[in-house]
């Protein structure tokens, strides 16, 4: 078989698991909204000729579910996108927002903001991840070249830690209903009651989508080292730069709304790369389509093994998510071996 035959037959395959993961998306898209602990009808949610004040199944349809099913597209997408441009970066499978204190550091930062005003602030989060980058980047320089990576990863979980006391501090100092309304927003979760903030979240995950595209292929040759980037005339410290910044940036936004729901940027690029292989031009993608779907089953799920107060999100994708992430350590243990 010649090359121009491989390349014919690896477009044909990711054309197919394109469509695969589209078609995925669209089923658990407009399964989601109607199963949980009040079955919706659609006939009664779609029925007009009903007020809008005494269709409940409209009512939950469409200030409940909805928003929440376009939130968990959302943020799904958006968390399997940076997790898998994480991945590709540091070469390694356990890189994830989550391990590399991002997320930890968007928490703080969004924890902090509630305290001082509140609210959670997406300022407080984006400055919390921006400490969270910039402390493993210093802590990483200096590094030989072939161990940088590694090195990222190991500062980025003791940043986790760090951010992780910080958040017992914050915690320690509020009050019982504050320590309460932290706990449940660090469990992660897709309470949102219009679709306006997932429409919001929209604009930015688009825009880093476009942004880590457009360095997919440096991502490719990332892989060989970074004298393999500049002999094909790319500048690797700016380009690891704006993958870095891009990805920390979009796990800001989310984890300002939506909360730390670990584990997605995990097991989601993972499992698409045994699909489409190691190319990030399809990898990109795939992962978030893959993560938007994933997302929205496990909130199904969610709903389906709680009673009126529903189970977080964040609970179901831990509960995924940690026996994949030891599968994948005792992997890399027994290929180490």
């Amino acid at each position: 078989m010649t090359d121009s035959d491989d390349r014919s037959a690896g477009g044909a395959r990711f054309a197919a698991v394109l469509l695969g993961l589209f078609a995925l998306l669209c089923v658990v898209a407009v399964v989601s909204p109607f199963v949980g602990y009040h079955r919706i009808s659609p006939s009664k949610a779609f029925d007009w000729s009903v007020p809008r004040e005494e269709n409940v199944d409209r009512l939950i349809f469409e200030t409940i579910r909805l928003p929440r099913v376009l939130f968990g597209l959302v943020v799904g997408g958006a968390l399997a996108l940076a997790g898998a441009a994480f991945q590709a970066l540091l070469r390694n499978d356990l890189a994830t927002p989550y391990t590399l204190g991002i997320s930890g550091g968007s928490a703080f930062g969004a924890l902090m903001a509630m305290t001082l005003m509140g609210t959670g602030s997406p300022v407080g989060a984006v400055a919390g991840a921006g400490t969270a980058l910039a402390a493993i980047l210093v802590l990483a320089s200096g590094t030989a070249s072939m161990r940088r990576m590694e090195t990222l990863l190991l500062a980025g979980i003791t940043m986790n830690l760090l951010f992780g006391a910080g958040i017992q501090v914050l915690q320690w100092k509020a009050n019982p209903y504050e320590i309460s309304s932290m706990v449940r927003w660090m469990m992660g979760g897709l309470e949102v009651l219009s679709v306006d903030v997932p429409l919001l979240l929209l604009v930015p995950l688009a825009a880093a989508a476009a942004v880590l595209m457009a360095n997919a292929r440096f991502l490719n040759v990332a892989t060989f080292g970074d004298m393999a980037a500049a002999g094909l005339g790319m500048d690797p410290r700016r380009r690891r730069l704006v993958v870095l910044g891009t990805a920390a940036l979009l796990t800001a936004l989310v984890v300002a709304w939506a909360g730390p729901v670990g584990f997605v940027g995990l097991i989601v690029p993972h499992a698409v790369r045994k699909l489409t292989g190691p190319d990030n031009v399809r990898v990109l993608p795939c992962s978030i389509l893959a993560g938007a779907s994933f997302l929205v089953f496990c909130d199904l799920l969610a709903r389906l093994w709680s009673s009126e107060v529903q189970m977080p999100v964040g609970i179901v994708t831990a509960c995924v998510g940690g026996p994949v992430f030891l599968a994948i350590l005792y992997r890399k243990r027994g290929a180490a071996a």
